[in-house]
């Protein structure tokens, strides 16, 4: 099976499935999504497509199982846009038993080896029915997850694959993404102190911004580290030659286990008002609904983290539960009630990366890993 699950993950790569919101020359999920129904129909398994935003839809392949419990394998096919590659980011090959590609690491590796293990095991009747999907937008906001979290009835568990270098991780930090915009007033720069300067009032928001990010980094969580604040964009002004009447920076707020995002954001309106109690002449607010993850923290109880532990340890030498400081669609699935462990070849370092590869080693030991895993359960 090796050669095949190499061999999917090479037509995986040639689609250009660029997600068209970071993109709009991207190719979407349209074609790849289509082409993985002709592979199921082609080896007689279920398959469907759901139906989530428009024309893109996550794609869902199925294995009936014995008991009553479903089991979910979920691997995005979207990818972030390739720029800037030595080559063609959708011409897979391959060097030193490393597959390059756009998505090959993240995540077309662990769908192509999630597909490859429920094909094999389609003779087999697992105790649970196993469902591997490929999910829409998950480097945007995450519509197909979300999809897959209103099925009902609602899944067991689920996988999430994503490049873990086949560590099993069972907590993840989560994000609220909002803005904050100051207000002055307009007027000619050879008179400025007849305005008032909205950059200026900025300044002070992101200096208190970044004290409040000094006091997240204090509160450490065991398995994915502190909690952050970044301040990742600004814009004011209008022209040089005018006191600027409005500036807005966007923030970024890394949440772990245990923290909600509107906590998030009271502490940081809490902030807000601090600046503008010693000076009135300042005006500054959140704006714009914010973007919520939810971090994800399983019990360490839960059968899931027992089957996978025990692939883990046995096939690959890890096991060990794990926290990473990156998101993933388990936030989304984890808000809905569905416990998710996130498992696959890989290295986050590839993740996003000019010349993006995969270790096909760690290709074979996830199908396995998957397989394993789908027949326990």
């Amino acid at each position: 099976m090796p050669e095949a699950v190499t061999s999917l993950l090479e037509r995986l790569i040639r689609f250009d499935s660029v997600n068209p919101s970071l993109d709009p020359d991207g190719g979407g999920e349209g074609a790849i999504g289509a082409y993985i129904a002709d592979f199921c129909r082609e080896r007689k398994i279920d398959c469907r497509l759901q139906d989530v935003d428009g024309e893109r839809r996550n794609v869902l392949a199925s294995v009936a199982g014995n008991g009553e419990q479903t089991l979910l394998f979920v691997a995005h096919l979207d990818t972030v846009p390739a720029r800037g590659w030595t080559r063609n980011p959708f011409e897979p090959y391959a060097i030193d038993r490393k597959l390059f590609g756009r998505g090959a690491c993240d995540t077309k590796a662990s769908l192509a080896a999630m597909l490859a293990a429920l094909d094999s095991i389609k003779r087999e009747r697992p105790r649970a029915t196993i469902v591997v999907a490929g999910s829409i937008d998950e480097e945007y906001q995450k519509k197909g997850a979300r999809a897959l979290g209103q099925i009902e009835p609602r899944f067991a568990a689920a996988v999430v694959g994503e490049p873990t270098d086949l560590e099993m991780v069972v907590a993840h930090k989560g994000s609220v993404r909002w803005q904050i915009e100051a207000t002055g007033r307009a007027a000619h720069t050879s008179m400025p102190e007849i305005g008032v300067n909205a950059i200026e009032a900025m300044a002070e928001v992101v200096t208190r911004l970044k004290k409040l990010n000094a006091e997240l980094r204090k509160r450490p969580h065991p398995l994915t580290g502190p909690p952050s604040l970044t301040v990742s964009l600004i814009e004011g002004g209008t022209d040089i030659c005018t006191v600027p009447a409005r500036c807005v920076i966007s923030i970024d707020r890394r949440l772990v286990p245990g923290e909600v995002p509107s906590d998030a954001v009271a502490e940081v309106s809490a902030a807000l008002r601090e600046i503008t109690a010693k000076d009135p002449s300042i005006t500054v607010k959140s704006v714009a609904p914010p973007a919520e993850d939810f971090p994800v923290s399983i019990p360490k109880e839960c059968r899931l983290v027992e089957v996978a532990q025990k692939a883990c340890t046995r096939l690959a030498g890890t096991g060990e539960p794990r926290g990473v400081p990156y998101g993933t669609d388990a936030s989304v699935l984890s808000a809905a009630g569905i416990p998710c462990v996130i498992i696959g070849p890989g290295s986050i370092a590839q993740a996003h990366a000019i010349d993006e590869h995969v270790d096909l080693a760690q290709l074979d030991t996830a199908f396995e890993i998957y397989r394993q895993i789908m027949l326990t359960y």
